[in-house]
């Protein structure tokens, strides 16, 4: 039985939540859970630039209006896509479900990096955006908090590929970057009801000077939950290790990756670059990843 029973899904706007909200379903469907879609409508206040006390008192409110109105348009066009998505796939009745899957609507107003921390650790498993160079500022600030506060594991969603919107079945094979770190640890734990109902399990070990760990203990750990594993060593391309991972599942077929969270230090950061920022920045799959 799936150990995933609740999912929260960041819903931002009618664009980039239609990649976040396929990735959710399809989770969603895998692991026979409940699924939260949530679309946080920005708070007027918050959305004001700063002012001088030149600013008159009904320049103020006539700026709280049209900040409001804007919000709720976008609420209704991002609900609209929902609406759109959820009947093209064909889940039918999905608020009236007894049992399994089920999928829900909710509206919050406010900050979205705030409240997926705090509505996050209520949840099994958090689905938001991978950061683009169309969202990347907001993206990015909703995947740090979830990532960092929340305590729950986050898979970012990719964007969808020339309007791909076929790949709604079951996920049949991943591929997890194995360093030992305890980040991939918590992230290889997170994401066991989903390698549990793979096909195949691809390990990715990587050599590095600061995180490096056998994965025969791994494999007769996975072996045991019923996972059906493959060992591959990636050998490094141009000394960038997220762009060699991303290479390496590529060639392993996977659909999904699961991988700690920034498990470098700051230092091999700065020289070396973040692992984590490259697969965040380049990844066509989604990726699962605990910090």
């Amino acid at each position: 039985m799936s150990a995933v029973k609740s999912m929260l899904a960041m819903i931002s706007d009618p664009v980039s939540g239609k990649a976040c909200l396929h990735t959710a379903i399809r989770l969603g469907r895998q692991l026979d859970c409940e699924l939260d879609a949530l679309h946080v409508l920005a708070d007027p206040t918050t959305a004001l630039p700063l002012v001088g006390e030149a600013m008159s008192g009904a320049m103020v409110d006539e700026m709280m209006v049209v900040a409001e109105r804007e919000a709720g348009q976008r609420a209704n066009l991002t609900k609209s896509m929902y609406e759109d998505i959820v009947s093209g796939l064909g889940v039918a009745n999905p608020t009236t479900s007894s049992s399994g899957f089920r999928l829900n609507w909710m509206e919050e107003s406010g900050a979205e990096e705030q409240i997926v921390a705090l509505r996050g650790c209520r949840a099994d498993l958090i689905v938001v955006n991978r950061p683009t160079t169309e969202n990347e500022t907001a993206s990015l600030m909703t995947l740090n908090a979830a990532l960092m506060q929340s305590g729950r594991a986050v898979v970012a969603a990719p964007p969808l590929i020339d309007g791909d919107e076929s790949s709604s079945g079951p996920i049949k094979r991943m591929a997890i970057f194995w360093n030992g770190s305890m980040e991939a640890t918590r992230a290889v734990q997170s994401a066991l009801p989903l390698l549990a109902t793979a096909q195949e399990v691809t390990i990715l070990r990587v050599e590095e000077e600061e995180w490096y760990a056998g994965t025969e203990d791994l494999d007769i750990h996975l072996t045991r939950h019923g996972v059906k594993t493959v060992i591959s060593k990636v050998i490094p391309r141009e000394v960038r290790t997220g762009r060699s991972l991303l290479f390496a599942a590529r060639d392993a077929g996977a659909e999904m990756m699961v991988m700690g969270a920034y498990t470098r230090s700051k230092l091999r950061q700065l020289m070396l670059g973040s692992v984590t920022g490259y697969v965040m920045e380049h990844a066509i799959l989604p990726v699962l990843m605990c910090h």
